[in-house]
């Protein structure tokens, strides 16, 4: 049942998704709110497989920079979501490096 139950509800989810995705609103460009998403989807999904057999689904929201992740376990199909982030800060820093040299350091450095 809980097998049942769990694929019922992934294929639920990307349903709808699919079709927010599919069945946006269409937008002249002036009153597009400075922004852009390539194709014109604001939703973008990436499935994978792990090693472990679990698949894994990451959903990118190009309009608030946000990233969640979903793994379904494969046996029960239960879907576990992983992790939400906004990625607006990420993406503002300068650098991030764990080791030397520093980006910091190379800019430094004449030619």
């Amino acid at each position: 049942m809980s097998d049942w139950l769990g694929k019922c509800l992934f294929v639920s989810l990307v349903g709808c998704i699919a079709y927010f995705v599919i069945h946006a609103p269409a937008q002249v460009a002036s009153q597009t709110p400075g922004y852009s998403a390539g194709n014109g989807g604001e939703v973008q999904m990436v499935s994978s497989n792990l090693p472990n057999g679990t698949q894994q689904l990451i959903v990118l929201d190009t309009r608030h920079t946000t990233m969640a992740v979903y793994q379904v376990e494969p046996t029960q199909g239960k879907l576990q979501l992983r992790s939400v982030r906004n990625l607006a800060l990420d993406l503002q820093m300068e650098e991030f490096n764990a080791t030397s040299p520093l980006p910091s350091e190379l800019r430094q450095v004449k030619p």
